[in-house]
């Protein structure tokens, strides 16, 4: 049904125009677009304003046509409301697309955390700074990061995923195959090659600058929440934040370095209107961490040695090793390390529950389902015990929904 009806689907968008609330108002009213394509062409119809008759009769189906074919010879993939491929996230916004254009694998929209990240195209040196650092840590974790491909920083974010080989979504306000911004079109063919490109815009459309502030209703629909990292009282970015309070999402926002600073009023006016306040990655992770516990995960001890002073104040900045995605792991060295010599106040924190899972775990891996009914506790219950175990270190998940000890865990048991 879906294939068939693409055509349709495509042809109606060209008749009411890209991003117009009245399309999928009239497709409610009947069945099927193709029903509805006989129906607007019945010169008695009454659905239509005049510009809109006029657009009926001057648009033909071969157009349509023509632009599938255009797709599929450039490997451009499309998705209509009806495509099971469509994210339910979108759904349920306001005017959502009708059709959309991507490259890069669809499927990402789907069962993963993702977040959206904003900010001004001309940076400060310390928001560079922070995008670098909260970027590549919340990439680690295996959260999407979902942006706007502009220059600055959103270009800072997608970055960051790619360096650390995890998926990035960048949402466009022209043709999935127009070449803009030209800066940046390199880092568009690496996001397609492990992430997606995605664009309700015709392929070929040009940036005009009003397809922008109607892109970021999308910018905020796919995705769980909205990390503002900078943005002045006019800036661009508060669209899309204030788009994903509409939709009901919570809004993130890095706190400014200089309150003085005019480029920061608008997060700190979000900050002042109940945004999050984001100091690190895991404000961030602990939000979403028990929704997604088969997706997220915590990255090396050796990562999360860096402070908020470190950021702003240290001037070099440290060198970042290979990408590379992998679960909390225990170095040799500390291994060999007697747990005597561990100060013992560092265990007087874990509950019986928390020992009851370590004891678990000496015959062996278990699943999220064992810890469960041995606790005889509800899902998110175990879970947030499991992610303190995992925090000191002393459980691992596999990411096959099994729960192993480290070898810290187990000196703990003996």
């Amino acid at each position: 049904m879906q294939e068939d009806n693409t055509k349709y689907w495509l042809w109606l968008v060209m008749v009411f125009g890209v991003a117009n609330p009245k399309t999928l108002e009239i497709v409610q009213m009947h069945s099927t677009p193709k029903e509805l394509y006989y129906v607007m062409h019945d010169p008695d119809c009454s659905l239509l304003g005049e510009k809109e008759q006029r657009n009926v009769r001057k648009t033909r189906l071969e157009q349509a046509e023509s632009v599938m074919a255009y797709c599929e010879k450039n490997g451009i993939g499309i998705m209509t409301w009806e495509s099971a491929l469509y994210p339910e996230s979108l759904r349920h916004i306001f005017n959502p697309p009708l059709v959309l254009f991507y490259k890069g694998e669809p499927s990402l929209l789907t069962g993963n955390m993702l977040l959206t990240v904003v900010g001004t195209r001309k940076p400060s040196d310390y928001s560079k700074r922070v995008a670098d650092w909260l970027c590549h840590d919340l990439a680690r974790c295996n959260i999407v990061l979902a942006s706007g491909c502009a220059v600055g920083l959103d270009a800072a974010a997608h970055r960051a995923a790619i360096d650390e080989n995890t998926p990035t979504i960048g949402v466009l306000g022209c043709g999935v195959d127009y070449d803009y911004p030209k800066e940046n079109r390199e880092l568009k063919q690496k996001i397609v090659e492990n992430g997606l490109l995605l664009s309700e815009y015709f392929p070929g459309t040009t940036p005009f600058p009003g397809n922008f502030p109607v892109r970021n209703r999308i910018l905020a629909g796919i995705s769980e929440a909205t990390l503002v990292l900078e943005a002045g009282s006019r800036s661009g970015s508060l669209i899309t934040a204030n788009l994903a309070c509409e939709q009901g999402k919570p809004v993130f926002c890095v706190p400014p370095a200089d309150l003085f600073d005019a480029r920061y009023s608008g997060v700190a006016s979000f900050l002042r209107d109940g945004a999050y306040p984001v100091f690190n990655y895991l404000d961030i992770l602990y939000t979403y961490y028990l929704r997604y516990p088969h997706k997220l995960t915590l990255f090396d001890e050796e990562h999360a040695t860096r402070t908020q002073d470190s950021l702003i104040f240290d001037t070099e900045k440290p060198a970042r090793s290979t990408p590379r995605r992998q679960v909390r792991t225990v170095p040799v060295k500390e291994a060999e390390q007697p747990l005597q010599d561990e100060p013992i106040a560092t265990l007087d924190w874990m509950t019986q529950e928390h020992r009851v899972i370590l004891s678990m775990l000496q015959d062996g891996s278990k699943s999220s389902n064992d810890i469960c009914l041995r606790l005889e506790k509800e899902f998110q219950e175990a879970s947030l015990l499991t992610l303190e175990l995992e925090l000191q270190g002393l459980i691992v998940n596999t990411q096959t929904d099994r729960f192993e000890l480290t070898e810290k865990g187990k000196r703990v048991q003996q």
